[in-house]
């Protein structure tokens, strides 16, 4: 409730997208004429892009502990990042933003507001814990940039655009389905309607993107006003202090949007930075920065993202200044990468996870296409039961493919598998790791049924899944989960790399028991029972026509 209250009175815009949805419904019903909710719309949006700030300002003082503190305040905790305020604000003319500091370890920056006049930058002190002087003026540099770029009103006018294309979808969908439509053109404005909700969706999308550009160009005026090195280095150690800090992380969640860095993002980056500061070696950083660059599904799992991956915004930031603190074309060269392997290995997981899909919704298109030219019998049951029948097909191929069973668990390291510049988030390798519980998944949630695993080299997140699905999970969270902490243990899985790296359990083995884990037997079982369902329907359907 506090992250969704946090996030709806901060952001501003999410009551706006509530407000569009709700509206394109009474349109819908005809309990408004259309053209009195696109004004109000668009008033709502005016209104919440002059008030929000004011409300955001009560809504973090309650919450979270804000201390407003002034220019002069700052300068005794970061005396580099006074200077960069002044220095800006004098350059762009306009008044020093409204300064807060949240009581929170975990290392965040936002910034939010109407327009430079009334902008404030947030930061909480786990940033000035993790981050040296001219680290944390770049973050304060970086802020400046989203205000002097006046990025507050460029989102707010993208976001209401947005918002209007699921209107008009409505509006139309709802001339459609008028009487006197349906002999007039009425196809037509259904397809018009549909026209209408696809740029919503590919909207949304485009917003993602706009949003992802924004942060390159506060980026890079933070480059330009500081040692692009600084905020370089910035960035992984506020991954690391994502990773490390041991408090709840509502605060991350409910501004990760307008922050400084993603959240899973920040944790991903934050494992490999521990690992190597501790082995001092700084290869796997490295090459997960080249994962960020170059692994196809890195950008494929960035469209949905507001943040560029950490990899890239890295390189373009050493792209500003002569003595980078990564060399990416060396790195390129250092660590050769199999491109055609990579891009081979891609197109197959992405046709194991596709086609499935694909023929689901062209499976009944071409039924019915059969039917109205007459080359397909009307068989409906039939036709249903095959469709079930490649539902169960799909999901038992995925999840063969996603844990596959045949060879033999490799003996690996947390570090080598953070290397992997191969990895993929639905094609799982085979890991076995030796090391020690140090905590739950979910930090200070007493019922998480997923462990933090440490070895010698680094940190690994471990998945646990009962036989039993819910309870089974809750009962070992509650029971098991909290007693494995600070035990020797030996973990065998599956290694997936998404957006975070993460191990699928497959056994724990400590030195009293033996934890199963069923990880990949849940969609197996779901699949055959879809399957089996599927071709009983396709029977009885054949068997009545």
């Amino acid at each position: 409730m506090r992250i969704a209250l946090a996030s709806v009175l901060t952001l501003g815009l999410l009551a706006s997208f509530l407000f569009a949805i709700l509206g394109g419904l009474a349109v819908l019903f005809q309990a408004f004429d259309f053209y009195i909710i696109v004004g109000a719309v668009v008033l709502v949006n005016i209104l919440m892009w002059l008030v929000s700030p004011r409300i955001s300002d009560i809504t973090y003082s309650w919450f979270y502990d804000t201390e407003w503190v002034e220019l002069e305040d700052l300068e005794e905790m970061s005396p580099a990042s006074a200077e960069v305020i002044r220095e800006v604000t004098e350059e762009y003319d306009y008044k020093t933003p409204k300064l807060g500091v949240i009581k929170d370890s975990n290392p965040q920056a936002f910034t939010y507001g109407s327009d430079r006049w009334n902008a404030r930058i947030l930061v909480t002190e786990g940033l000035f814990e993790y981050l040296d002087d001219n680290e944390a003026a770049s973050v304060y540099a970086h802020e400046l940039g989203h205000i002097t770029n006046r990025d507050f009103i460029i989102m707010t006018i993208a976001n209401t655009i947005v918002q209007l294309l699921y209107l008009v979808a409505v509006r139309l969908y709802r001339q459609a389905l008028r009487g006197d439509n349906k002999d007039k053109g009425g196809a037509l404005l259904v397809g018009f309607a549909a026209l209408s909700y696809i740029f919503y969706i590919i909207g949304k999308y485009l917003v993602y993107y706009l949003s992802r550009v924004r942060e390159y160009y506060a980026d890079r005026f933070a480059g330009e006003h500081t040692d692009p090195n600084y905020l370089s280095s910035a960035l992984i150690k506020i991954s690391y202090g994502i990773m490390d800090s041991p408090e709840n992380k509502d605060l991350m969640k409910a501004t990760e949007s307008m922050g400084i860095m993603n959240l899973e993002q920040g944790e991903e980056k934050g494992a490999v930075y521990y690992n190597s500061s501790n082995l001092e070696n700084w290869d796997p950083l490295a090459k997960a920065f080249l994962f960020d660059i170059k692994n196809p599904w890195a950008s494929l799992l960035e469209i949905k993202s507001t943040h560029p991956l950490t990899g890239k915004r890295v390189r373009a930031l050493c792209g500003q200044t002569e003595d980078p603190i990564f060399d990416f074309e060396s790195l390129k060269n250092k660590f050769e990468i199999d491109t055609r392997k990579l891009y081979r290995q891609f197109f197959q997981d992405l046709a194991v996870v596709s086609v499935p899909n694909i023929l689901l919704l062209t499976l009944p298109v071409i039924y019915l296409a059969g039917i109205f030219t007459g080359a397909v019998p009307e068989m409906h049951g039939a036709a249903l039961g095959l469709w079930i029948t490649v539902l169960g097909s799909g999901k038992l191929v995925k999840t063969a493919y996603k844990y596959p069973i045949r060879g033999e668990p490799e003996e690996t390291t947390v570090i080598e598998l953070l290397s992997d510049i191969y990895a993929s988030p639905v094609r799982a390798s085979k890991a076995r790791l030796k090391g020690e519980i140090i905590g739950r998944g979910q930090a200070g949630y007493r019922f998480g049924e997923d462990l933090m695993m440490k070895d010698e080299t680094g940190i690994m997140h471990l998945r646990y899944q009962s036989i039993v699905p819910v309870l089974g999970n809750f009962w070992f969270g509650w029971r098991k989960a909290g007693k494995l902490v600070d035990q020797k243990v030996e973990a065998e899985g599956w290694f997936l790399r998404g957006t975070m790296p993460w191990i699928g359990l497959r056994r724990l083995e400590t030195h009293t028991e033996d934890i199963n884990s069923w990880v990949h037997i849940h969609g197996l079982i779901i699949g055959v029972l879809v399957l089996l369902v599927g071709l009983i329907v396709m029977g009885v359907g054949l068997a009545v026509w």
